[in-house]
Order: structure tokens, then C-alpha cells, then sequence
């Protein structure tokens, strides 16, 4: 069975092997390219050549500013004018404060609110009342990250100190650094 076998290979091969070319392939899209040779001097751009002289004798233009403002249209200048407005009358927005204190002693939180006016002088503290809790805000931060940088701060006195979400005042918002 093994001569068998290797007979049968032996004569495949030879069969495979007489399908198998003498010359050496080449790739076409390298003969294409090596081979060409079109003249493209009719279809190519002739510019007129200009000496540095006369490039020099080229007139300045000198523009003249008005000192009135750019007006583009009157109706447009309404509208924005109305946007700008509009903008000015909201005073409040969503924001973050940070709570420092929660308890029963009014001295206590009158305690934190003199801790901030002292440590912190550009945040305001608020003082809520609900009974029978005193609850002692400070700031006014647009980010939750500004309110995470003084965080880092207050926590060095009161540890459970926390970030809350609420409503801030815009003007007061715009002073914290």
C-alpha cells in the first residue's frame, strides 16, 4: 500500500509540475508605468514672466476706518438687544453649594458662618432654618468642580462637609475664583 501510494504521488507531481511555466512572471502595473512616455508640455500652464521691478511699482492701498460702528442691520441690533436683556433679568441658576454644617445649635452654625467669612472671604454662607435644624451653605459654584476645590479646604474643619446641587445666584457666582 505504501508503493502504492508513492507512485501515485510521485506521478501527480510530475503532472503538476509539467503545468508549471519556464518564464519568469512580471507584475503588469510595473511594466505600464515604466513604459510611458506621453509628452504633457501642450496641455501644461505658461505664465508670463515678470521682473522684480515691476512686482515693486505695485500702489499701496491704504484703508481708510471710520470711527462709526459697524452696522449691520437695525433689526438685528433690536433683537440682540432684546437677548441681552432678557439675559440680564435672570439672576438665578442651577449650581452647587457646599454644605458645612447640620445641626440643632444656633451658635454652632453661627460658628461655621464666621469660619467662612474668616477662611474664605470671596464665598457666601447661608444660613437655613427648618425646625428644629440649622443647616449652613457656602458659595455660590457654577461647575462642580470649583465647589470640589474649596472642598478640599473646608473638610480640613468639618469633615462632613458635603456638595449639594441647588439654585445660585449669578452675580455672586461670577466673584468666586
Amino acid at each position: 500500500m505504501n508503493l502504492k501510494f508513492f507512485v501515485l504521488l510521485l506521478i501527480s507531481g510530475s503532472v503538476f509540475m509539467g503545468c508549471v511555466s519556464s518564464k519568469p512572471v512580471r507584475s503588469t502595473t510595473v511594466d505600464a508605468y515604466s513604459n510611458y512616455d506621453e509628452d504633457l508640455s501642450a496641455v501644461r500652464p505658461k505664465y508670463k514672466e515678470s521682473s522684480p521691478v515691476e512686482t515693486a511699482k505695485k500702489p499701496e492701498v491704504k484703508r481708510v476706518l471710520s470711527d462709526q460702528p459697524l452696522h449691520v442691520n437695525r433689526k438685528l441690533d433690536a433683537v440682540v438687544d432684546t437677548i441681552a436683556s432678557k439675559n440680564r433679568a435672570i439672576r438665578f441658576a442651577s449650581g452647587y453649594r457646599i454644605q458645612i454644617y447640620v445641626g440643632n445649635t444656633r451658635k454652632e452654625a453661627d460658628d461655621a458662618r464666621l469660619f467662612t467669612y474668616q477662611t474664605f472671604p470671596e464665598l457666601n454662607p447661608y444660613l437655613v432654618y427648618s425646625q428644629p435644624t440649622y443647616r449652613v451653605r457656602i458659595g455660590d459654584f457654577m461647575t462642580r468642580l470649583e465647589a470640589e476645590r474649596y472642598l478640599q479646604q473646608v473638610r480640613s474643619r468639618y469633615e462632613s462637609a458635603v456638595i449639594l446641587a441647588e439654585k445660585i445666584d449669578l452675580k455672586k457666582s461670577l466673584m468666586v475664583k
